[in-house]
């Protein structure tokens, strides 16, 4: 039998009933309206940035050799989630591609070798790939095909 819990009655003051003297009251932050005509409304190309990653491409994710491989792979941006599934095209927003190219795998090896005066040495070789192999299927913005390729280009 679940143990019952008894609490005396409590009347809670009204806010009338506390006294006001001595508590601090900030004051309202100040509010600055700007009109979009004097062109300080936002950083238009801040606003031109949003609006690219808003835009919508077919993309399709590779199938994977590994039996344990994610699928659906999540992505998620600002709380919205995104799920990309193998060997399907998709239309997606892409801010979500973009997460997808930034997901990469690194390996480093470090093979011995032998420098020209006899000495060993090691060299240290960083490969880095997908980690979810993708194909841009269609991307109607001319700025598609070169913001992708910087992307895919940076180490991270």
């Amino acid at each position: 039998m679940p143990k019952v819990i008894e609490s005396p009655n409590f009347d809670a003051p009204n806010p009338s009933d506390i006294p006001q003297e001595g508590i601090y009251t900030p004051d309202p932050p100040e509010i600055i309206t700007v009109s979009a005509k004097s062109g300080g409304g936002g950083d238009k190309k801040q606003f031109d940035e949003l609006k690219f990653n808003e835009e919508f491409v077919e993309v399709m994710l590779h199938e994977s050799t590994d039996a344990n491989a994610e699928n659906p792979v999540f992505t998620a941006c600002n709380g919205v989630t995104q799920y990309f599934f193998r060997g399907q095209v998709q239309t997606v927003r892409r801010k979500y591609l973009h997460i997808l190219a930034a997901c990469k795998e690194h390996s480093v090896s470090t093979p011995e070798y032998t420098m020209p005066d006899g000495s060993r040495s090691t060299r240290i070789v960083r490969r880095s790939s997908l980690k979810y192999p993708f194909s841009v299927i269609s991307d109607k913005n001319p700025r598609g095909a070169a913001w992708l390729k910087a992307l895919l280009a940076s180490p991270t």
